[in-house]
């Protein structure tokens, strides 16, 4: 119980903003204009997407995470996401 407690003390996790966009899964922080922190929620949807590519197609399951999240990803996103394995970069 007590490595909860501080794991809920600690800084969220920041990554360098390499480039203007920001990926599906990750908001620019609020205090560090130059970092973007992890959404667990999209994260999380976006590992569930993974497994729905076993019967779905990109398309459809991109749709899906749009409708699930509210942020919108193309199924050309979602295909470099997975085959480059940056689907949980927390």
């Amino acid at each position: 119980m007590e490595y909860l407690y501080y794991q809920q003390k600690m800084e969220p996790i920041r990554i360098k903003k390499r480039t203007r966009q920001i990926p599906f899964g990750f908001k620019q922080s609020d205090t560090h204009q130059d970092y973007i922190e992890p959404v667990k929620e999209e994260l999380e949807a976006l590992d569930q997407a993974k497994k729905y590519l076993k019967s779905c197609s990109y398309r459809e399951t991109a749709e899906w995470l749009h409708r699930k999240t509210g942020r919108y990803i193309s199924h050309v996103g979602l295909r470099k996401r997975v085959t480059r394995g940056t689907t949980s970069e927390t």
